[in-house]
């Protein structure tokens, strides 16, 4: 439970200095956003990188307990565009196994960050990865 409220308050504390940003700095809070993202998924904290999807329902404990059985080996940005400072898109590639099949399997995923108006969040707009 100390550690939920860790990553909770480093996600506030996040969140918090993004809103700082000044217009010159949207990209490094994209990229900030990007990597903590990229963090979250490497280390199996899918309810924190759920929680960087605009209008994304919060894991339920199924999915939650059925996501524990899923480790992330891998996760590469293939390609990015970034046309404006609103929208970026990037082609990632997840690595994955499940525990009980040690086999490693690869998504592609296209991923649209959207900056939220008038800030400097940003956050996916792209469904959250479909393990399987």
């Amino acid at each position: 439970m100390l550690i939920r409220s860790f990553k909770l308050s480093l996600l506030v504390v996040l969140f918090s200095s993004l809103m700082a940003c000044s217009t010159t700095d949207e990209m490094e809070a994209l990229d900030a956003s990007v990597r903590a993202y990229e963090r979250a998924m490497r280390w199996g904290d899918f309810t924190l990188a759920k929680s960087l999807h605009k209008n994304s329902p919060q894991l339920s404990d199924l999915e939650r307990r059925r996501l524990k059985f899923y480790r992330v080996t891998g996760y590469t940005i293939i390609r990015n565009d970034t046309p404006d400072n609103k929208n970026s898109h990037s082609m990632v590639e997840i690595k994955y196994y499940k525990n009980d099949r040690p086999i490693i399997k690869t998504l592609s995923v296209k991923q649209h960050w959207k900056r939220e108006k008038d800030s400097s969040l940003w956050y996916l707009e792209s469904e959250f990865p479909n393990f399987r």
